[in-house]
């Protein structure tokens, strides 16, 4: 509850929203490691650690989803004759991109790499053990929903609750594939 409301304060000023996404995962990664924690200081030492690498990453998403947000607007008002297959196409691609979004935080915190290795690495730990990708994903659909009926999992626990659902799976197949810190 603490950290989610941290994590909520921490991305009032909407340009530390990045940062604070990486030091919400730098914290569960901690819980899960099953350490000791005293949530603010590794919160404030995860948000200054990864401050630049989540900025690169989180405009890289920001930009690359709202493109794909706009070609999808465009192509439901556009009345083309093949529009079905840019349809599967767009829908594959916004697919890759999900696994890629729910695989780059926890690998961030998980090791320090360059940002051109943490991404091929976000889509290859997304696509392996692609079936732990969709249950993550199924799972944050229907926290998401959940969590927008009562609001009050919202406020107090959803994106706490989130970042441990995404770093459980995340850290299951970093253990399959040996990924070292």
């Amino acid at each position: 509850m603490f950290l989610n409301i941290l994590f909520i304060i921490s991305c009032i000023p909407i340009i530390t929203i990045f940062p604070a996404i990486s030091a919400l995962f730098g914290v569960v990664r901690q819980w899960k490691r099953n350490n000791d924690v005293y949530v603010v200081a590794q919160f404030r030492k995860m948000f200054t650690e990864n401050w630049k690498q989540s900025y690169l990453v989180g405009i890289l998403t920001t930009l690359i989803g709202g493109f794909l947000v706009f070609d999808f607007y465009l192509l439901y008002h556009t009345d083309i004759s093949y529009k079905t297959v840019i349809f599967v196409a767009l829908m594959f691609i916004i697919f890759l991109f999900m696994i890629c979004c729910i695989s780059i935080y926890p690998l961030m915190v998980h090791l320090k790499t360059s940002f051109k290795r943490l991404c091929i690495s976000s889509l290859q730990v997304g696509l392996f053990k692609i079936h732990l990708s969709l249950f993550c994903l199924i799972l944050l659909a229907a926290w998401t929903t959940l969590s927008l009926r009562f609001i009050i999992l919202f406020v107090f626990f959803f994106f706490s609750v989130s970042a441990y659902i995404i770093y459980w799976i995340a850290d299951v197949k970093f253990n399959k594939l040996k990924v070292k810190e």
